[in-house]
């Protein structure tokens, strides 16, 4: 996100990621072709740069399209959130998300207030039921929750207990942030729960959960 200026002051944006999004594993090179690509990394790079359209693609299904759409979007897509000195809680705890089912995906992040704007913003694109259980960080960010270790297996089985999330899903299966990758193992056998990584970057959601996100009426 670019800088953004309050009260005459120029204050650093927040760091979402946008840049670690991994396209490629999701498209396949039938699809790309179908578009007038000459590969997955050329019709990449005509997304990116407008001389071709998510329209022009009649190999890519409904919902690849839509959560392509998501994810070139960027930081259009979320509110400005500033990157902020000091910590921004929110509260802790499991999040319902479009009325989630006992087979319902359970994310997992830490409870910095501009973590959830930009999950709330990115959730806001589908209508697939999920629970956002966010542990609590004290307000820090992931990355800097990792680094100050805030973010650690055992907190993340004390939030699944105090939630008594393993009451409300018929599955043991966690997706934790890209950035926690080497926390994996960790976690899985502190919990007890099979854990799955998740995208870096909020936006690449749509893309990592395929056609289970699906979206809103009318997009």
């Amino acid at each position: 996100m670019p800088a953004m200026s309050v009260g005459g002051f120029v204050m650093p944006a927040a760091d979402i990621y946008v840049q670690r999004i991994q396209w490629l594993p999701y498209l396949t090179l039938a699809e790309c072709r179908a578009a007038g690509a000459e590969n997955c990394e050329d019709f990449l790079a005509r997304l990116q740069n407008r001389t071709l359209s998510l329209a022009e693609a009649p190999g890519l299904s409904p919902r690849k399209r839509h959560a392509l759409q998501v994810a070139l979007q960027g930081t259009d897509l979320v509110p400005p959130v500033e990157a902020l000195a000091l910590p921004q809680p929110t509260r802790p705890g499991l999040y319902d998300i479009n009325e989630p089912t006992a087979t319902s995906p359970v994310l997992v992040s830490g409870n910095s207030e501009i973590t959830l704007t930009v999950l709330t913003a990115v959730l806001a694109t589908t209508v697939s039921p999920f629970y956002l259980l966010l542990v609590d960080t004290l307000g820090d960010t992931l990355d800097m929750a990792l680094i100050y270790e805030r973010f650690t297996p055992a907190k993340i089985a004390t939030a699944l207990e105090a939630a008594t999330v393993a009451a409300k899903v018929s599955h043991r299966t966690l997706v934790i942030p890209g950035l926690a990758t080497a926390l994996q193992e960790p976690i899985a056998a502190a919990t007890g729960w099979e854990v799955n990584v998740g995208p870096i970057c909020a936006l690449e959601l749509p893309l990592f959960f395929g056609e289970y996100w699906q979206p809103p009426l009318g997009h």
